[in-house]
């Protein structure tokens, strides 16, 4: 593409080994939603580009390859684009992908079944292994040393491991030195948000997406440095809050020749507004459904339970600007894929049952009362 903005279709991970397919047993979907097609590399992450090539081309580079980066930046997208690729090109070689909270659970079921050696082969034997969300392994020790073992064994092989993290492995809490130092003796790259021609191509995507119709001066709005309109508005997530925003209040804020200081207004205003956080939101759901909040936190997997964490869950992603990831903190420190799959589990059932349909409509009409809310969905 032109001005050095590059890129990749994004893959996902369709594992079809029976070995490959009992490591992720017990484990949620990963799949992602609402995402774009591509990847779109800019020159803000041009060695992040680089990287990954050097490992598909099995090019010697430190290992293990720490991507690191806001929420909202694209490391899952691109950890599963990568390990997808890599299956493509090298069918015959075994490829891992899983993430902390996976891992740790995996481990635990080694430990209390006495096969923690079979555990150790699963990873030893792979070309390519990739862990996302690797700080959910914070404050378990035994899997934090086991995961030491092996970094340990794949760089004395010449074997290649890539770690997504929300930062730099000295800056997280609860991690053992011995497995930060493991991490910080490969290579770092930071995943950056979208810089001015990299947001260009990604309104364009995404207007076109959501079907919204951009004028120049609405377009320029947001391709804008963040700092120009005074909040942040630099990662796809965000971009499309802010399409989905401009395209609901377009009827009533906009005339044909609308200047623009009046999409900075608007824009402004969507940072500013007073709308329900995650805790907020749960609330709400947990006095509705007349269930205990810490029952929605807990690993109850009773089917009443579960269906108020999805309703909340979706609710979440419908009224704010959350990950996936800082969901899942909130509801018992779950991994974002396991979010994931709650909301696209009670996104498939709105067409189902009646029921929660109903419930998911009384509290939304209740959220937007108290806030003074625009539905988003």
């Amino acid at each position: 593409m032109a001005n050095g903005i590059f890129a990749i279709p994004i893959k996902r991970l369709e594992p079809t080994g029976a070995e490959q397919m009992e490591l992720f047993e017990n484990s949620s979907s990963s799949t992602s939603e609402d995402v774009l097609g591509q990847f779109i590399f800019g020159k803000e992450n041009a060695a992040v580009r680089q990287a990954l090539e050097c490992v598909l081309a099995q090019q010697v580079i430190a290992s293990p390859l720490v991507l690191y980066g806001q929420p909202g930046t694209g490391k899952s997208a691109l950890s599963h684009t990568l390990i997808a690729q890599w299956f493509q090109r090298y069918p015959d070689q075994k490829t891992l992908h899983t993430t902390g909270t996976d891992f740790a659970r995996m481990h635990a079921r080694a430990v209390y079944t006495h096969s923690i050696n079979d555990f150790r082969q699963r990873f030893l034997g792979a070309g390519l292994l990739v862990i996302d969300d690797l700080q959910m392994l914070k404050t378990r020790s035994a899997a934090q040393q086991m995961l030491c073992n092996i970094i340990d064994h794949y760089h004395a092989n010449d074997q290649m491991m890539v770690i997504c993290l929300p930062e730099l492995p000295t800056h997280l809490s609860d991690f053992d030195d011995r497995l930060t130092s493991r991490l910080m003796g490969g290579l770092q790259i930071e995943v950056k948000p979208p810089g001015p021609d990299a947001k260009e191509i990604l309104v364009q995507q995404l207007a076109k997406q959501h079907g919204v119709k951009l004028d120049t001066d609405t377009r320029t709005s947001l391709v804008k440095p963040s700092s120009q309109l005074g909040f942040q508005n630099d990662t796809v997530p965000k971009l499309r809050q802010a399409l989905i925003r401009i395209r609901s209040k377009a009827d009533v804020a906009f005339s044909e020749g609308s200047s623009e200081s009046d999409i900075q207004q608007l824009l402004a205003q969507q940072a500013t507004a007073t709308r329900p956080d995650i805790r907020a939101i749960a609330g709400i759901v947990s006095k509705h459904l007349n269930i205990r909040l810490n029952d929605m936190k807990s690993t109850s997997r009773r089917q009443y339970v579960v269906r108020a964490r999805g309703i909340a869950v979706y609710l979440c992603r419908r009224f704010t600007s959350a990950s996936f990831g800082e969901i899942g903190q909130y509801f018992g420190k779950r991994d974002h894929s396991t979010i994931m799959h709650a909301f696209k589990k009670i996104d498939r059932l709105l067409g189902q049952d009646a029921s929660i349909r109903l419930a998911i409509e009384e509290i939304a009409d209740k959220l937007m009362r108290k806030y003074t809310l625009e539905d988003q969905h």
